[in-house]
């Protein structure tokens, strides 16, 4: 068997695309500065957003909205609004007293706003959200499912709902979903044309036809679902990978996810603010430390691989959001059978049966104690510590999985 290719030759190659990175991040750093400037420039701007997410704070809504630049900001209104979540409106942007720094516009800002007008949802992508709830009678699984399709935002009790089985990011469109889908489509392109495709091309590999296929589909489903950092990265990763095993180079390498990374920011720096970015480079990380370590047939690979992800994640999960529900401990069963669900119930929504398992998912919606954990920032820097020595050191992998459980045991106990 012929040995991978490597991804640089020498030091001088990894230099020299280090610099072009850093002279490619200084020049979109430099063209946001230039938007930041245009942005409160003057007193006030007309500009069109959509709306991101929308709740309700005391005696007023909050929206967080996102422009046709991609910026994305926070305006309030004191006005009785509809639900507009997801929907396009056309607003007067006013320059607050306190303009907000260019850090601030990186991380996303507070500007005060005026709807003028909500523009009409005649847009392909709300067509679709609204076929997607026709099919369900109860609005938990209009918006579940809207989410999982299209990622439209949930209202928070929802999201609380599904974070309470620890499957938050089963919902929210992630490389896990374009790994599916892609492998689905290559799966049957392959099935439905293998005879054919050995009649007349028997010279050609099938399978590199079908998975490039599979790759335009979600190229093109990437596009329409918009600037999604997680999505984005996963993308990259997909073309990156299929790029290097065309060339017969090592795919399955931390480098490799290291230089994505620093592909993307250089491209896209406010993914550096991005915590779904960084939770989806720190999925990839763990999937590759897990292969990188142990080696089990292919089904044991898949078990166990979702038990490991659950305990890994752990902290970054209590860190970030606080809450834990004994019912999350079913959350690596329900990822395994996450991978059969999510095709089947995309051809039921095709097809327009796809309230026909709503029946079956009533126990999403369903009231479970919560309890709030804080896991402390020092545990938590030292898990990421553990996390980068366990790439060499086998000692650290134990550290990596014994500190979630250990620190989860002593709290729930």
């Amino acid at each position: 068997m012929i040995a991978p290719v490597p991804l640089f030759v020498n030091k001088k190659e990894r230099v020299t695309l280090f610099i072009a990175l850093l002279l490619l991040f200084s020049f979109q750093l430099f063209s946001l500065y230039k938007e930041y400037q245009a942005f409160f420039d003057s007193s006030k701007h007309f500009t069109k957003a959509t709306v991101l997410n929308q709740y309700q704070k005391r005696r007023h809504w909050v929206l967080k909205m996102q422009d046709s630049n991609g910026n994305r900001f926070y305006t309030t209104s004191a006005e009785d609004l509809k639900d507009l979540r997801g929907r396009r409106v056309a607003l007067l942007v006013f320059r607050s007293k306190h303009k907000p720094s260019f850090w601030d516009f990186l991380q996303g800002f507070y500007a005060p706003s005026y709807i003028l007008r909500v523009l009409p949802a005649d847009s392909l992508k709300e067509k679709l959200q609204r076929c997607i709830a026709s099919q369900h009678t109860n609005p938990f699984f209009q918006e579940l499912f809207s989410a999982l399709f299209l990622a439209t935002p949930m209202k928070k009790e929802f999201r609380d709902k599904i974070a309470n089985f620890s499957i938050s990011h089963l919902v929210a469109i992630s490389g896990f979903h374009l790994g599916l889908i892609v492998a689905v489509i290559t799966f049957v392109f392959s099935i439905l044309l293998k005879s054919l495709w050995q009649r007349f091309y028997p010279y050609k590999n099938l399978y590199t036809y079908a998975f490039s296929f599979a790759i335009f589909v979600a190229i093109s489903y990437t596009l329409f679902l918009g600037a999604i950092p997680s999505l984005i990265r996963s993308l990259c990763m997909l073309l990156f990978g299929f790029f290097l095993y065309s060339r017969h180079m090592k795919i399955l390498s931390f480098e490799t996810l290291l230089w994505v990374v620093l592909i993307l920011i250089a491209i896209f720096p406010k993914f550096l603010f991005s915590v779904g970015f960084w939770l989806s480079v720190s999925g990839v990380f763990y999937i590759y430390l897990f292969l990188h370590h142990f080696r089990f047939s292919k089904i044991a690979i898949f078990v166990l691989i979702h038990f490991w992800m659950y305990i890994v994640m752990m902290p970054l999960s209590l860190f970030i959001f606080h809450h834990f529900s004994l019912m999350q401990l079913f959350a690596p069963f329900l990822s395994m059978c996450f991978v059969l669900f999510y095709p089947v119930e995309l051809l039921l929504h095709v097809v327009g049966f796809g309230g026909m398992l709503d029946e079956i998912l009533g126990f999403l919606h369903s009231t479970h104690t919560v309890m709030k954990i804080d896991f402390p920032l020092w545990l938590l820097l030292l898990h990421i510590l553990n996390s980068f020595l366990a790439i060499w050191y086998r000692w650290a992998v134990v550290l990596v999985v014994a500190i979630p459980v250990i620190f989860l045991i002593y709290h729930i106990a």
